[in-house]
């Protein structure tokens, strides 16, 4: 198949692209920013095309194009981090972008587009969460994505293009941001650093790359729908950190309560991905435990 990949030197792009490449009848077309600094970051190979086009210019897409597409991945999404998430500007910047990539996708011909939502569009969360959850995202970021979900499955259907929308929860893996919990804790960890936290008494829910990737690709062949991304192996954060320091065996003084929770209160997330494991036979494969145990021998072998 033809595939398209926009956010295409993203974490969960690299990802998407390395696991696409292994299957010897894709051929992918990369869509990055001009003059990417992470372009190198792209495997080399004869399947892979990279195209330059900012998200702002997608419209030019078909005109740079020679062939039809199959699959739209839609990764690229810009201002995902800090207070990013509350520039209402950017965001409604990449919720009218969002919009006219899904345009695009049906003048090049695709069979499905493919988005990228988050588990920002839920807000603040009580209990088990599935796709029936209703969503009151709080902040700028989830309210742009929520926003994108509704209004693309409408105008997917009336092209006849099939839409399908994850919300993944927490992802993380080799190559991740170095801001996010999981990077930053590891990182003084293994420093045997102090590591301020809130009280991380919130549930919460982890789901290595790997697995995020082969959910994504699996989703070729699914419905029109909204599907949930996540491990299922939700427990109390502050039990994720005691793990990872005794898989480090790090001497880091955890300074629980150190860090204030926002005025949204302490939230937390108990998500279910029954829909995907019934729909196209999703499972995760790697526990946290082993997903932490391989980033950790990873990060030091980099040291």
């Amino acid at each position: 198949m033809n595939v398209l990949v926009t956010g295409a030197t993203g974490f969960i792009g690299i990802n998407l692209i390395v696991k696409l490449l292994s299957d010897k009848d894709n051929h992918i077309v990369a869509v990055i920013r001009p003059d990417s600094s992470k372009r190198s970051l792209l495997p080399s190979n004869e399947r892979l095309s990279v195209v330059e086009c900012s998200l702002d210019n997608i419209d030019e897409l078909p005109n740079m194009l020679n062939r039809h597409i199959d699959v739209f991945y839609h990764l690229a999404w810009d201002g995902i981090r800090n207070t990013e998430r509350e520039n209402k500007q950017l965001q409604q910047s990449d919720y009218r972008n969002s919009i006219n990539a899904i345009h695009i996708a049906k003048v090049l011909g695709a069979n499905v587009f493919i988005g990228t939502g988050s588990q920002a569009e839920y807000g603040i969360c009580k209990g088990k969460i599935s796709e029936a959850y209703s969503a009151h995202p709080i902040s700028e970021y989830g309210k742009a994505k929520l926003k994108v979900c509704e209004e693309g499955q409408t105008i997917a259907a009336g092209y006849g293009m099939r839409f399908v929308w994850t919300r993944i929860f927490s992802i993380y893996g080799t190559g991740d941001d170095e801001r996010t919990l999981i990077s930053t804790v590891l990182s003084k960890m293994i420093k045997n650093e102090p590591i301020p936290l809130t009280e991380c008494i919130q549930k919460w829910d982890f789901t290595h790359i790997s697995d995020v990737v082969k959910a994504l690709i699996l989703l070729q062949n699914a419905p029109t729908g909204v599907y949930n991304i996540a491990s299922g192996e939700t427990r109390d954060l502050r039990e994720f950190i005691y793990e990872m320091i005794d898989i480090t065996h790090s001497k880091s003084e955890l300074q629980f309560g150190a860090i204030s929770y926002g005025s949204d209160g302490i939230g937390g997330f108990e998500p279910i991905s029954l829909k995907l494991q019934i729909t196209v036979g999703w499972h995760p494969d790697i526990s946290f435990t082993k997903g932490i145990q391989k980033l950790v021998s990873e990060v030091i072998k980099i040291m």
